[in-house]
């Protein structure tokens, strides 16, 4: 017969097998359950952006930082969908050219789901146009400045000759500018 501290050791050993086999099989679990942008589903991307659409732009930023300490542990694939959808919404979420590569090696297989297969590529392409109209509107004001340097470094206490040339020029890059939007916008 077993003698009671026998049968207390075995009984603690057993359990402390189970305890470690659990722990191996599901070693992620506790982190997916207590990180919510962990989650990758569509109802729940879809809540997120939804949420983050009504919260003031302080608190997009907020939002946005969290996503971004977690981007510098290996992120996710939530992660990087979370970003994606928060980019849209605060400038503060990243830079566009680093999500797009995220959400781009996240594996195929990985989203079986028809509907988060297609709210990634409608975000994808968001970002991509969003991000031409930024390198647009940068270039817009490069221009923009050159000739306002230009026309200044040249001498305004010129005849009136002088003066009437340097308003046409003026007029001109205004104008130039002016078609150079409507032409952008036109094509997108």
């Amino acid at each position: 017969m077993l003698s009671l501290p026998s049968i207390r050791n075995t009984t603690l050993a057993l359990s402390l097998l189970l305890l470690t086999g659990c722990a191996q099989m599901y070693p992620a679990y506790p982190d997916r359950y207590n990180d919510p942008y962990a989650q990758s589903d569509f109802d729940e991307l879809l809540a997120f952006g939804a949420n983050m659409s009504k919260i003031p732009a302080a608190a997009r930023t907020d939002v946005c930082r969290t996503l971004l300490k977690r981007q510098k542990n290996p992120p996710g694939p939530g992660i990087y969908l979370h970003l994606m959808v928060g980019r849209l919404l605060s400038d503060s979420c990243g830079e566009i050219p680093r999500i797009l590569d995220g959400v781009n090696a996240i594996p195929p297989g990985s989203l079986p789901d028809d509907r988060m297969q297609k709210l990634i590529a409608i975000h994808t392409e968001a970002l991509k146009r969003l991000q031409n109209e930024s390198r647009k509107v940068g270039s817009l004001e490069r221009k923009h400045k050159t000739v306002q340097s230009v026309l200044e470094s040249k001498d305004t206490n010129g005849s009136k000759k002088d003066e009437a040339r340097l308003l046409r020029e003026k007029l001109e890059a205004i104008r130039s500018m002016e078609k150079h939007l409507d032409e952008t916008g036109e094509t997108n």
